[in-house]
C-alpha cells in the first residue's frame, strides 16, 4: 500500500480496535458486578473514548492533507510542456479514483470515524463519507474539463475525457458494493462515458463519411472525385490517431469496433454502388487499419 494510504490505513484499524474494545466494556456495564469493578470499567471507557477521539481527529487531520494533495496534482498542467495534448489519462484521475477506491474499501470504518466530523461543502445526503466521495468526483470531472479545453484537436479533447471518464467508471466498479448513491454516482458517469464516445465518433469520422455519402461534399476540394476524398482523409486520420492512446484494453476493442462499423458498411456500399474494382484500399485492408489505432 502506497503512503500515505498506509498511515491512513493504520489510523482506522486503531480506531476500530478502540471502538471493539469499547463496545464490549459498556456491554461489561450490563453485568452485575462490585462497585468497584464498576468504576475500573468506566475510567476504562473514559480513557478509551479520549483515545477514541485523539485517533480520530489524526484520521481527520490525515484525510485532509490527502485531500489538499489530491487538489493540487496537475495544476502543473503538462499542456504547458505539451501544447498538442495526450488523450492518455491524467495523473489526477488516478490519484483521485485510488483515494476513492481506498475509501470505498474501509467504508465501515471511514464512514464512523467521518460521520460526527465531516461538513459536506456542495452536496448534502445522509452519508457524509457519500457527500465526500461525490465532491471529489464532482472535482475531478470539472478538473479534467478544464484540462481539456486548450487541445487544439476536438477529436484528441474528446478522447481524453472518454478514457478519463472510463478509467473514473471502471475504479467504482469492485467486490465492495458502494452505497445507492455512489451507484446512481457511477451510473451518471458511465452515461457521460457513452456521450464522450458519441462526441468522439461525430468531430472525428462524421466528415470522413461526408466524403462519400454527400457527393457535394468539400471536404478536401471540390475539383477531387469522392473515393480519393475519403481515401486521403482516412490516411489523414489514421497516421494521427495510431499514435493517440486509449490504454484500457477493452475500451480500445469497443472505440475501434464501432469505428468500424461506423465507416465499413458506407465504404462497401459506395464501392459496390459505383462498380469500384480496384480501390486504392479494399475494405479488408481498412478494417485491419483500424485494429490499429489508439496504441500510442
Amino acid at each position: 500500500m502506497l503512503p500515505p494510504y498506509a498511515k491512513l490505513y493504520n489510523q482506522l484499524a486503531v480506531h476500530d480496535a478502540l471502538s471493539e474494545a469499547s463496545d464490549k466494556i459498556l456491554t461489561m456495564f450490563d453485568s452485575p458486578t462490585s462497585v468497584e469493578a464498576q468504576r475500573i470499567d468506566n475510567d476504562m471507557a473514559i480513557l478509551l473514548s479520549a483515545y477514541k477521539s485523539k485517533v480520530g481527529k489524526a484520521i481527520k487531520s490525515t484525510m485532509e492533507k490527502i485531500r489538499v494533495m489530491l487538489t493540487g496534482v496537475g495544476d502543473d498542467s503538462s499542456s504547458s510542456l505539451n501544447p498538442q495534448g495526450s488523450s492518455d489519462i491524467h495523473k489526477i484521475t488516478r490519484s483521485v479514483m485510488t483515494y476513492i477506491r481506498f475509501l470505498l474499501s474501509n467504508y465501515p470504518s471511514v464512514d464512523a470515524v467521518i460521520r460526527a466530523k465531516y461538513v459536506p461543502h456542495i452536496i448534502e445526503i445522509d452519508s457524509p463519507l457519500d457527500s465526500m466521495i461525490m465532491e471529489m468526483v464532482s472535482f475531478l470531472q470539472e478538473k479534467i474539463a478544464n484540462i481539456s479545453e486548450p487541445f487544439p484537436d476536438q477529436g484528441l479533447r474528446f478522447l481524453f475525457l472518454l478514457n478519463n471518464s472510463y478509467h473514473i467508471q471502471q475504479r467504482f466498479h469492485s467486490r465492495y458494493y458502494p452505497p445507492e448513491p455512489i451507484a446512481l454516482l457511477a451510473d451518471d458517469i458511465s452515461h457521460k462515458t457513452k456521450g464522450y464516445v458519441e462526441r468522439y465518433l461525430q468531430v472525428s469520422w462524421a466528415l470522413l463519411l461526408t466524403c462519400l455519402l454527400n457527393p457535394t461534399s468539400h471536404c478536401l476540394g471540390e475539383n477531387s472525385s469522392s473515393l480519393y476524398k475519403f481515401e486521403s482523409e482516412f490516411q489523414k486520420i489514421y497516421t494521427s490517431q495510431k499514435e493517440w492512446k486509449v490504454p484500457d484494453p477493452e475500451l480500445r476493442r469497443r472505440l475501434r469496433e464501432v469505428i468500424t462499423d461506423k465507416i465499413i458498411p458506407g465504404y462497401i456500399e459506395y464501392i459496390e454502388d459505383n462498380k469500384v474494382t480496384h480501390p486504392k484500399i479494399s475494405p479488408q485492408e481498412l478494417e485491419v487499419m483500424l485494429q490499429e489505432l489508439f496504441e500510442g
